[in-house]
């Protein structure tokens, strides 16, 4: 009873265990998974910085906003590209007020007039600190596609400092979470100018994209009119360029959406009135967080996993300990600290680890599948009496004697359905080595195995005769295909006795006999004990074909009327035809090798010799016979039950000649 005791107690461990990986294998999944991989974008990042709100402008960098003030102050048409020899005299004043480098969001593709493009490209040689932009052009049409790269003018790029890339990669909804810092070989916007500005080459060796440490909504990077730049000591303050990198580019007070402004970006501070931000103010919060080292950090893939594994596997099992009541007390109790971990670490740290799927997947799935332990180990108790008559009937009586208590009487019905029974090999000797505990638990978990694959191909246990078992497909409940489910359920019986491994008194072999046909079906038995059961030739037929794999030397034999019966996909060997004890009409007997297209243990080859043999045989050439079947067994490994079946058999009518009528049928006299 102890050690009774001890198993079950390992057995509800090893299921809490389970249940408890669960929501930690579903988190991963959500994690990975492309459909939910962006939820912890869209719903935690943002959200964190949100809580976090804005920080303080960073000094090292700026914005000179080519905005509609300049176009009004200098009485331009706001449509017409701002004149190049005034973005070469800004490159001057900038130079001359002490920037450390200038970055350009603008394309300066191509030539335009000449006293501009003299200015300008002037300006950028001597002033040696300018980044000029490039990008490439994507046409994605239903017929073609086509990518194009728009480089600065020739004579701008050999002047310039630097050529960079200023597109910026939008995640799935849109949003801007992420730049790269070197694309194709060549740096981003903010990485040029900050190597222009620093010297330090170190972040070249960066690949991929890395997450931006937004400091808040747009405008919050400093940010003037061009106009004011062009005359810094009238509308600034002194030395306000001085040791900064200043980014140029188009940037308005507020950005209704990416479809109304152009080079506008939604930001995880997007939303409401805030408006969107423009590319420029992007790549200057990129080049702070290199300056400043404060980029927003992600745990390693490995760290990761582990969090999440860990942290379901904790919440899981502290779920299973208390009671759904205080269980929702620690729900509660668990989400908040998550959500306080992944700010704290956010705010403190830089570092940016899941909280959303923690927080809205892992901990409720593993409070659900605490409910679903305490129904297993508490409710379904109170449920012992239903359950132990599981034991006994299938699953389906079960539901049947439950929805129509009227079934319980004497009767039966006439059907057409499939017997199978089953015997272990050699059971006397192997169960003389064992102990009566260790021959019970032998039987135990063979039998569980033999009837679970019964139950899962849809067929009812009928009873178990000492080490056999009797099963039928087709009743109570009728199927169409209950030949073949049979025979499936043969093949996998064959395989699962590889699962119960050694003995440590032998190995168990099953052997197995199936036939087709109408049998009794029903309860049967005296008024004051009565089975479901099955009677009938087919029942006979089908348990003498279980003992004549003895004689056979095979492990699963099958009629003829079950064979065709079945839809095709069985692989099996013909034997010929039999005549079994007691019975005097023949039966065409197969052997069931297993499933077509799956390795079995005979070759289409050996198969059809065999057959041309059993041919010979059948038309009385028993010298042609006995060399196939030689063939045969020399194919096999120099072991083939059915051929020395019939070799012994031709010596035996080579000795006694058979009489004119003889139809080729091998009689068995014995049971």
């Amino acid at each position: 009873m102890k050690k009774h005791t001890r198993t079950s107690r390992w057995h509800r461990v090893r299921i809490a265990v389970l249940l408890a990986l669960v929501p930690g294998l579903l988190g991963l999944a959500f994690v990975h998974w492309p459909l939910t991989a962006g939820l912890e974008d869209r719903y935690g990042l943002d959200l964190l910085f949100k809580l976090r709100g804005p920080l303080p402008p960073p000094p090292g960098v700026c914005v000179v906003a080519i905005d509609d003030a300049s176009y009004l102050e200098h009485g331009f048409d706001p449509l017409d590209p701002w004149p190049r020899v005034l973005h070469g005299e800004l490159v001057q004043v900038l130079a001359r007020e002490g920037a450390s480098a200038v970055a350009f969001d603008v394309l300066f593709e191509g030539p335009r007039d000449a006293a501009g493009d003299s200015r300008f490209e002037l300006g950028l040689f001597d002033a040696g600190n300018v980044v000029l932009g490039s990008t490439v052009e994507r046409i994605d049409d239903p017929r073609f596609r086509e990518a194009r790269r728009i480089e600065p003018h020739g004579p701008f790029a050999e002047s310039a400092a630097s050529v960079a890339g200023v597109e910026l990669p939008p995640d799935n909804d849109g949003m801007i979470r992420r730049t790269w810092l070197m694309l194709e070989g060549r740096p981003s916007l903010a990485l040029g100018a900050y190597e222009v500005a620093t010297g330090d080459l170190s972040f070249r060796e960066e690949h991929g994209t890395r997450l931006i440490n937004y400091y808040g909504p747009p405008r919050t990077i400093q940010t003037v009119s061009l106009y004011q730049a062009l005359e810094p000591e009238r509308f600034l303050p002194p030395d306000f360029f001085r040791d900064r990198i200043v980014f140029v580019g188009a940037s308005q007070v507020a950005s209704v959406g990416v479809s109304e402004v152009k080079d506008s970006f939604p930001t995880p501070f997007s939303g409401g009135e805030v408006g969107f931000t423009y590319g420029v103010e992007i790549h200057a919060t990129v080049a702070a967080n290199l300056l400043e080292r404060h980029g927003v950090r992600v745990l390693p893939p490995v760290y990761e996993t582990l969090l999440l594994l860990v942290l379901a596997l904790f919440a899981s099992l502290t779920f299973i300990y208390l009671r759904p009541t205080l269980g929702i007390l620690a729900l509660v109790v668990l989400e908040i600290a998550a959500w306080l971990t992944a700010y704290g670490a956010f705010t403190g740290a830089g570092l940016w680890i899941p909280a959303v799927i923690p927080g809205v997947v892992q901990l409720p799935a593993a409070y659900v599948m605490s409910l679903v332990w305490y129904y297993l180990t508490t409710v379904r108790e109170r449920e012992s009496i239903r359950r132990a008559f599981g034991f006994y009937l299938s699953p389906e009586m079960i539901r049947r004697i439950a929805e129509s208590p009227d079934s319980l009487r004497l009767g039966g019905e006439e059907i057409v359905g499939t017997a199978v029974f089953t015997d272990i090999a050699g059971f006397t000797s192997i169960s003389e080595k064992m102990t009566a505990p260790e021959t019970a638990s032998m039987l135990n978990d063979y039998f569980s195995e033999t009837t679970r694959r019964i139950f899962d191909t849809g067929g009812t246990l009928i009873k178990f005769i000492g080490d056999a078992v009797f099963a039928i497909w087709g009743a109570p409940v009728s199927m169409d295909d209950h030949a073949t489910q049979a025979c499936r359920a043969a093949v996998s019986m064959g395989r699962s006795r590889e699962r119960l491994g050694d003995r440590a008194a032998g190995r168990l072999v099953t052997r197995i006999g199936i036939h087709t046909g109408p049998m009794l079906v029903g309860n049967l038995g005296s008024s004051q004990r009565f089975d479901y059961t099955a009677i009938g030739d087919t029942i006979n037929l089908a348990a003498r074909l279980e003992s004549l794999n003895k004689s056979v030397g095979t492990l699963a034999l099958v009629s003829g009327e079950t064979l065709e019966q079945t839809d095709g996909t069985l692989a099996v060997r013909s034997l010929g035809r039999v005549r079994v004890a007691g019975r005097a009409k023949p039966v065409a007997l197969y052997e069931l090798l297993g499933l077509k297209g799956e390795q079995n243990r005979l070759d289409s080859e050996t198969i059809e010799r065999f057959e041309r043999a059993v041919k010979d045989f059948s038309s009385r050439r028993f010298d042609d016979a006995a060399t196939g079947f030689r063939e045969v067994r020399e194919r096999c490994g120099g072991e083939d039950g059915p051929s020395e079946l019939y070799l012994k058999t031709i010596a035996q009518l080579e000795q006694e000649p058979p009489d004119r009528d003889w139809d080729g049928v091998i009689n068995f006299a014995t049971k």
